[in-house]
């Protein structure tokens, strides 16, 4: 007879991540904080600030919203003070902020602009460049009066 995995749970438990949440008394499913997160999760990805690769951080933020949510049910005070300056830098670094947006903003047009000055082809300075603007006598001396 095969010995019975010691992680699996037993006959009444609750496995520690099941696939859907199950309700029990005292325990905080989803509170404001994280339905307002996974809002502004959903509204970065239809404005496409955040991709796949960013799940790694919009987890934190998850995370983070569901402990403020947890915190504000038991009545702590002090500890959604202490997760608040963490979940903002972290929303910083995920770009959900109004000025990390800006800077994203400005970060683009930055590159643009590096791109739009930089050239492809090297130039030989010693080469003229003809020029399209001229003086008045040579507009007239062009013209033949």
């Amino acid at each position: 007879m095969p010995r019975p995995d010691p992680k699996r749970p037993r006959e009444g438990q609750i496995g520690l991540f099941e696939s859907e949440a199950v309700q029990e008394p005292g325990k905080v499913l989803r509170g404001r904080h994280s339905d307002a997160m996974d809002r502004s999760i959903a509204a970065a990805k239809a404005a496409d600030l955040v991709d796949d690769i960013d799940d790694g951080i919009l987890t934190v933020l998850r995370s983070g919203a569901w402990a403020l949510d947890a915190l504000e049910s038991q009545n702590k005070p002090y500890g959604p003070a202490k997760l608040i300056d963490p979940l903002i830098n972290a929303l910083r670094e995920a770009r959900l902020t109004p000025d990390s947006r800006a800077v994203a903003t400005d970060d683009a047009i930055n590159q643009l602009m590096t791109e739009l000055t930089s050239d492809d082809e090297p130039t030989d300075p010693t080469t003229s460049v003809p020029h399209t603007t001229y003086t008045r006598r040579e507009k007239q001396r062009l013209r033949g009066s």
